[in-house]
């Protein structure tokens, strides 16, 4: 590269940090309150009457960072919600945070994540909480779902509560309530962002949800496991394989337009195209050098992912299948007998989670046929653990504001729910409703919850507090890509479980290798490049003059081609208006109140 070339590329890079570091200023200036009492005291307080339930304050004690000292408080709201709440004791600026869990929870990490350049979370200035949801455990664990009380405090108890005593903690240790609010989350936690919207409207002013697996009865069985199913033969051995992979997204690349005007291998809209069998060589029968071409077995397989779980009676199961553009991260075997990672999702799930009673007999995933019938067996408790209500008129006229945003190359929650579901929403509120409240934005081969070939670094805590705090709609995200190779895909905390190497492997592949829990953000890395990321369904398009890694290079373009994505039935009748109850333990079963 040569001199002139180079200072180019350090502006370009340089504006697009700018751009962020702007976001990063706009919204209130609040003065910084201090505590009025000490951190020890909070340990003897007794908030069971505030919360509406038994609460325990396990410790409450001094935590060191590099960004001042926190009063951490410890607690349990019975019968087992563990919940951990840092309160900063020099630069609280009265604002709290709760951040969600990935996974089946049962780790308590205060991590924020996708906050990077936001200031006040990177100085410490955020009251942090957080929650395991109710039991301890791996977040592939799904043994504590056998206790029926413990599936009420992870589909929508425990977030709830932990808010509450968070707010509770912040009257009591400083004086006065917080002046605003928030909730970020990713995959689970983004379906617990958008189940505290749906269920919970006055606990947050802002939330965020990523890659939500809202659609979480048939996202945990019918589409991790078509996964698996639609992959196998009679004996039970993998067709599509890891290393056959490249073979597929090269195809793809070749036959799909980036639309973004840069011919840069990230699709801005994957459903502007259509996976045909004639992109892929086929190999012949007798064909021993298969690096350039696929089996009609292999494209069989690939034809079914793409569609997603369904039957020949025209049952879509779910809202759609693996994204074009996502084939390098998907989870199928590294050896024809070697386990998928999508069936350590499934399994546990259908043996513990979904299924009303008790464990179910449930060894491999032929137990449990994805058809019409056991569709209807986990839409039993859709109405627990589902946030698929698109009644969200309660959070909009209390002046909440959501922020919703997926990755258009995520393998383990398709896009096309957070599409769906939007939709729902504009169908039911009005577009012009919608559009004062809830904004979502795709980002263009990014994976679950980051990571992927996109640019996956993005601060979205600054542009929620401008739209929260001053009425500033977000009109773009910056995306940026990291110079470094990240270890991490966006989630924040590392497994801690003691699962086999499957699950390990499962468990970063779907939620990232993450970071030591900790209430202050990291900064933002170095990047290599930015670019815009415009509300749904515009997406960002270069306009040819100076360098395409800078994001005032793009311009908004309206994406006709979303309009292709069609839900189908049975699946589309569960993302609408009303579709949740409330629910009580009755002796050792659940039971849903009228």
């Amino acid at each position: 590269m040569n001199r002139v070339l180079t200072r180019v590329f350090q502006w370009a890079i340089a504006t697009g940090i700018m751009l962020i570091a702007a976001q990063a200023t706009a919204a209130d200036n609040l003065p910084t309150v201090k505590p009025v009492m000490d951190c020890s005291q909070l340990s003897s307080v007794n908030l069971s009457n505030k919360i509406g339930g038994k609460v325990t304050i396990n410790s409450a004690a001094p935590l060191k960072t590099a960004e001042g000292s926190f009063c951490q408080v410890k607690a349990t709201i019975a019968p087992s919600i563990g919940i951990e709440v840092a309160l900063p004791q020099q630069q609280w600026t009265q604002r709290f945070l709760q951040v969600g869990c990935g996974g089946l929870c049962g780790e308590i990490n205060l991590s924020p994540t996708n906050v990077s350049g936001c200031a006040p979370a990177t100085q410490g200035e955020f009251v942090v909480a957080a929650t395991d949801m109710g039991h301890s455990g791996s977040m592939m664990d799904a043994s504590w779902a056998e206790d029926p009380q413990k599936r009420i405090d992870f589909a929508y108890r425990a977030n709830h509560l932990t808010a509450l005593l968070a707010k509770a903690l912040i009257q009591t240790y400083y004086g006065q309530t917080q002046k605003y609010a928030y909730f970020m989350g990713c995959s689970d936690g983004g379906r617990e962002a958008l189940m505290e919207a749906q269920r919970f409207p006055d606990d947050f002013d802002g939330i965020t949800a990523g890659a939500s697996a809202a659609f979480f009865q048939f996202q945990n069985s019918f589409f991790h496991g078509w996964d698996v199913v639609a992959n196998q033969r009679a004996d039970g051995s993998a067709i599509l394989l890891q290393d056959r992979l490249p073979i597929l997204h090269r195809a793809v690349l070749a036959h799909c337009p980036t639309l973004s005007g840069i011919n840069d291998g990230l699709l801005a809209n994957p459903y502007a195209c259509t996976f045909s069998p004639k992109w892929v060589n086929t190999c012949a029968a007798n064909q021993t050098d298969k690096s350039n071409c696929l089996t009609a077995e292999e494209i069989s397989v690939v034809e079914k992912l793409y569609r997603g779980a369904s039957d020949s009676e025209g049952n879509q199961f779910v809202v759609a299948g693996l994204p074009l553009g996502s084939e390098l991260r998907w989870p199928v075997p590294a050896t024809a007998n070697g386990h998928s990672m999508a069936e350590t999702m499934a399994l546990p799930a259908l043996q513990s989670v979904l299924l009303p009673g008790g464990k179910q007999n449930i060894t491999t995933l032929h137990d449990f046929p994805l058809n019409r019938q056991n569709f209807a067996a986990v839409a039993q408790l859709a109405p627990l653990y589902n946030a698929a209500n698109t009644n969200l008129s309660g959070f909009m006229k209390r002046g909440g504001k959501l922020i919703m945003w997926h990755g258009l190359a995520d393998d383990s929650v398709s896009p096309a729910f957070s599409i769906a579901y939007y939709r729902g929403v504009q169908a039911y509120l009005g577009e012009k409703s919608t559009e004062q409240f809830l904004r979502l934005f795709l980002l263009p081969g990014v994976g679950h919850c980051g990571g992927g070939e996109g640019l996956d670094q993005v601060n979205l805590l600054s542009p929620l507090m401008a739209w929260t705090e001053q009425n500033h709609a977000p009109e773009k995200l910056i995306a940026g890509k990291s110079a470094v190779a990240e270890p991490t895909a966006g989630m924040p905390a590392k497994p801690q479980s003691k699962t086999s190497e499957v699950g390990k492997d499962a468990e970063a592949h779907f939620h990232g290798v993450l970071r030591v829990s900790s209430p202050v953000a990291v900064a933002m890395p170095t990047l290599k490049a930015t670019r815009p990321v415009f509300p749904y369904p515009y997406i960002a398009k270069y306009n040819g003059k100076g360098s395409p890694d800078s994001a005032e290079n793009y311009v908004p373009i309206k994406s006709a081609a979303f309009d292709r994505l069609v839900v189908g039935k049975p699946a589309s009748d569960f993302i609408g208006p009303n579709n949740q109850k409330n629910y009580v333990v009755d002796g050792k079963t659940l039971k849903a109140q009228p």
